[in-house]
């Protein structure tokens, strides 16, 4: 499959959508006519994030299927690289949230041993003892969540493909795709339900789980499964159909997704705040999210070609650095946004947009920047060579 770098960037994408919406939240910009409403629904990011990890984690069970390669991978070293992606990076900003938390007046203090050890642990998504600074990071204990499921529905995956031939595969795949999406939307649904009935924490819990966002990541797995089958001849995408030239027009799929989010940006997907959408609000919203970033991923599932535009984009140094920072941007925007906050004595939620955008996206990608360089890429290489070299090193 190999480095694919319209992935990569767009990485860098969904980063900088969720920095904008916290941004617009925290200054009150996103109360602002429609265009707050677009700014509001930065948060889709999350939903890019979630349908790149399907992309990438399951395309590779995919391919074994279509290839008729049972032979499973090594858990040992998918553990590691997920752990070298994640969690190094994520406990040094942990640490700087702390410190914050405990210095800056108004910011909640450290809280009790229960709050740190669940931080620490990636459990915060199911106990909700949020920091102030990290809030973000709810959409993490999905992902790590996700992450455990990855190798059992890799199996089932390669099993389905391999115990049919490809294009009864495809319907069976295909219908198990659109079953979780259902699921995912069902999800929600009694989520919403729950949190308008009173609940507190559980309601929140199911809307921000794997299986809540379930739509989200089966919009990942469903773009590499018609890329996939593509390549091995059946499928959608293998034909000459209507589908297959929507797939192939990269500004097709681009504009798709900004009306998408457009429509994402109305109130048909509820209110911009912390207020609860309606049953259809939520279910609306959910479907646009993964719609959105289907389109995105599927324009960015195959290298550009050379000498157009998409190459450019692709090929150009800033793009491939802010895919490498993206997780840094993730990780670090909140805790400058609360810093910058701080220092200048902003009010929370009357504050001028565009200077607090400038500062938290200078701040921000000069952390990620330091992040990358100093801590995170040293120990993606490391643990990618021993992951790589280390059966031969034994021999």
């Amino acid at each position: 499959m190999g480095h694919l770098r319209l992935v990569h960037g767009l990485r860098a994408v969904a980063a900088l959508l969720v920095l904008l919406s916290h941004v617009g939240f925290w200054t009150g910009a996103t109360r602002i006519d429609f265009v707050g409403g677009l700014i509001a629904r930065g948060d889709a990011g999350v939903a890019v994030f979630f349908a790149i990890s399907a992309f990438l984690l399951l395309r590779p069970a995919i391919r074994r299927g279509f290839e008729g390669n049972d032979s499973k991978p090594d858990p040992g070293r998918y553990a590691a690289r997920r752990s070298a992606r994640i969690l190094p990076a994520y406990w040094l900003t942990l640490a700087a949230v702390l410190i914050a938390a405990a210095s800056i007046t108004g910011a909640g203090g450290l809280g009790g041993f229960s709050k740190v050890a669940s931080n620490v642990l990636l459990l915060q998504g199911y106990t909700g003892d949020y920091y102030q600074s990290f809030t973000q990071t709810w959409s993490l204990t999905t992902e790590v969540t996700f992450y455990f499921f990855v190798p059992l529905l890799s199996l089932l995956l390669v099993r389905l493909i391999t115990r049919h031939d490809h294009v009864q595969a495809v319907r069976s795949v295909g219908r198990l795709f659109f079953g979780a999406a259902l699921v995912g939307l069902l999800a929600q649904a009694a989520a919403t339900s729950w949190t308008l009935a009173g609940s507190t924490s559980g309601a929140g819990v199911l809307a921000t789980s794997v299986l809540g966002h379930l739509a989200w990541f089966t919009a990942g797995a469903g773009v590499a499964f018609v890329v996939e089958a593509r390549n091995h001849g059946v499928g959608p995408l293998a034909s000459e159909s209507l589908l297959a030239a929507v797939f192939q027009s990269r500004t097709t799929l681009v504009l798709g997704a900004v009306v998408v989010f457009s429509l994402a940006s109305s109130p048909l997907a509820g209110p911009r705040d912390l207020t609860a959408p309606t049953i259809g609000q939520s279910v609306f919203k959910e479907l646009a999210y993964a719609l959105f970033a289907l389109l995105l991923l599927a324009a960015a599932a195959d290298e550009p070609k050379s000498g157009t535009s998409a190459n450019t984009v692709a090929s150009s140094p800033v793009t491939k650095w802010l895919g490498d920072i993206s997780y840094g941007i993730f990780l670090w925007h909140v805790l400058v946004l609360q810093l910058v906050f701080a220092a200048s004595g902003a009010t929370l939620f009357a504050t001028g947009f565009w200077w607090v955008l400038y500062a938290v996206l200078g701040f921000t990608i000069a952390l990620a920047s330091a992040s990358w360089i100093l801590l995170e890429r040293p120990i993606l290489k490391a643990v990618r060579y021993r992951t790589s070299h280390g059966s031969s090193a034994k021999a």
